[in-house]
């Protein structure tokens, strides 16, 4: 881009109409030269319908101070180029014109009043959140130090501060339903409150991370680290991001028996992230490689420009269709499947496969993976925000414990609906909310995936032009955390057969118990609708609408390995499930019915506990 300036920056006396501020409006200089007159043509004439014309000296003058607040806010040029915007400098020289007696020419004396003071820098703090990877050792130590001196994550004493803060997880987060991600922002938020500092994120969304052996394949290495050094004492400690203590002080990897080898006082994760080499390779390529499952997910969600259905009252969704009689048709729902749905599958997925502590919500925010995790779920969210700013949410709906537009306190018993931090209060930019976030050591995976997603729609085949899903019906709260694996068109699929190269493999719904009885309401009472995207897989496949289906799940618990047999899992809500043909891109014309075949779920359990 040329960014030449042109004599408004050269004037030695201040700028003047002619030829300066004219130009800034006529032909902005921090565009490409190709386009400066053409934009400002657009500008002008834009802003003539507001009885305001930009290329004229006496318009200018008239509207002059309500410009340059429009300008500076950014509410004007209306367009959502953010090339467009107005610099400093084209600004700054607005104002000294303005300031200056709104002078015409050279020839015109300096008329100085201040009408528009200089403009002062915000004061507020934000909180800028790094990729952990992009860390100095001294800030990612400091991090440490703070878990352990002000969070005292080691410490099991129910009323240590960890514990305390850990436990709010449990008992107020909200699933399956329109706060999903706004509760978890406040409560991220909340934390670093607390500690008085961001939280750095763990990018499980880099293009690398289903690869084994790539820098960003498991866990980050400061999840890892046995010890480090204190910045003040300079002890050499136990790392906290690895030793937290578990909820109560007993892992929930520990069940009634204890595991050889266990320290159930800490949190535990799945031993695999924890080889290196040759040790148990193929076990550990196999497991990293499930992220592409979960990031293709992720990538899908992010295609959809609905955030989700209103927020019902008292509490769920009305996204739900409710029972009629008759059924009513599937099309006239066509928002059925929202952002925010498709995206707690991937979040749910992660959780289950770090487990067993991050697997069950009551367990889960006592392991510090879980801070960087969901910084970079709110990370992901944040992009989707951005990207549409035209988003409605149900503004009002409160989320209870936070207090505050800001969610700066806890209120655990206050009856006035009015005092609690809301959803309208979220759903904007994270810089409105004090924080941000630095860009990511290496790129996303949706910076690949465009290209692939892209070529997936230009796929020849019945597949690819109807679009294929697997849908489970009724999702709701359980008390117990499982995976259901799925798989098209092998009716003998066992564990083994869990493996992305598997085209019979369509991937993953893990299923996060709440691991406490909920007293508090916070369980949706009417399910949700949970989709997996298996077009691709039919494309492989070669499969049509017209075709017979086989549909196997594999219901595992997580936690035990335990494999779930049919007539278990179908007294749990939302187990089952059925083949959708469909379409394949958000918002498409629904001229007919898009169910043109389906199919249930053969009942297969898993044989043994999958990798």
């Amino acid at each position: 881009m040329n960014t030449t300036s042109n004599s408004t920056q050269n004037s030695v006396d201040g700028p003047v109409w002619d030829g300066e501020i004219e130009r800034l409006f006529s032909a902005p200089f921090w565009l490409d030269a190709s386009e400066r007159e053409t934009i400002g043509a657009q500008w002008i004439g834009c802003m003539k319908g507001y009885q305001i014309d930009l290329g004229d000296y006496a318009s200018v003058c008239q509207w002059a101070v309500l410009i340059y607040h429009y300008l500076h806010s950014r509410a004007m040029p209306l367009t959502s180029d953010e090339r467009q915007y107005w610099p400093e400098p084209a600004l700054e020289a607005l104002r000294c014109w303005i300031n200056q007696g709104y002078r015409r020419t050279h020839a015109e004396r300096i008329n100085p009043h201040e009408i528009l003071p200089r403009p002062q820098p915000d004061p507020q703090r934000v909180f800028v959140r790094k990729d952990i990877r992009a860390l100095s050792q001294q800030e990612l130590d400091d991090y440490r130090m703070r878990l352990d001196d002000i969070m005292q994550v080691g410490n099991p004493d129910p009323q240590s501060p960890g514990q305390v803060f850990c436990a709010i997880h449990g008992d107020w987060c909200l699933h399956y339903q329109e706060a999903f991600l706004l509760w978890h922002r406040a409560y991220l938020m909340r934390f670093e409150q607390t500690i008085g500092c961001a939280v750095p994120y763990w990018n499980w969304y880099a293009e690398d991370a289903a690869i084994d052996g790539s820098p960003n394949a498991g866990l980050p290495q400061a999840f890892l680290d046995a010890t480090y050094v204190h910045p003040r004492s300079g002890e050499v400690r136990p790392n906290p991001l690895r030793y937290a203590a578990a909820r109560n002080g007993v892992s929930k990897g520990c069940g009634a028996a204890q595991p050889p080898g266990t320290d159930c006082r800490w949190v535990q994760r799945d031993p695999l992230f924890y080889t290196h080499g040759d040790e148990q390779r193929e076990a550990r390529t196999k497991k990293i490689a499930m992220v592409r499952i979960f990031q293709e997910q992720v990538a899908n969600a992010l295609k959809w420009p609905t955030f989700s259905q209103p927020q019902g009252w008292p509490g769920y969704p009305w996204q739900n269709i409710l029972t009629f009689d008759p059924p009513q048709r599937d099309e006239l729902y066509p928002n059925r499947t929202d952002f925010d749905g498709l995206y707690e599958q991937p979040h749910d997925n992660f959780h289950g496969w770090i487990g067993p502590d991050m697997a069950d919500n009551a367990y889960t925010s006592y392991d510090p993976v879980f801070w960087s995790y969901h910084a970079s779920i709110d990370r992901i969210f944040e992009q989707w925000l951005r990207a549409h700013p035209g988003a409605t949410y149900t503004a009002g709906f409160p989320v209870h414990p936070f207090a505050g537009p800001r969610a700066d306190r806890f209120e655990f018993d206050d009856p006035r609906r009015f005092i609690y931090t809301t959803i309208g209060d979220l759903a904007k930019d994270s810089r409105a909310l004090g924080f941000d976030f630095a860009d990511p050591v290496t790129p996303d995976f949706n910076d690949v995936a465009a290209t692939r997603l892209l070529q997936g729609a230009q796929m020849q085949g019945e597949a690819a032009s109807h679009g294929l899903y697997v849908m489970f019906e009724g999702v709701r709260c359980t008390m117990g955390s499982y995976t259901i694996d799925v798989f098209l068109n092998q009716p003998d699929a066992e564990a083994t057969h869990i493996d992305v190269s598997n085209p019979h493999y369509v991937g993953r719904f893990t299923r996060i118990g709440m691991g406490i009885e909920d007293d508090k309401g916070r369980c949706i009472k009417h399910g949700v609708t949970r989709i997996l995207d298996a077009t691709s897989h039919g494309v492989r496949l070669g499969l049509t609408p017209q075709m017979p289906l086989t549909l196997t799940l594999l219901v595992t618990e997580l936690g035990t390995g335990r494999p779930v047999e049919p007539d278990e899992y179908r007294q749990l809500p939302g187990f089952e499930a059925k083949v959708v043909w469909g379409h394949t891109w958000p918002g498409a014309e629904q001229d007919t019915p898009p169910v043109h075949h389906c199919c249930a779920a053969s009942q297969h359990a898993a044989p043994d506990a999958p990798r």
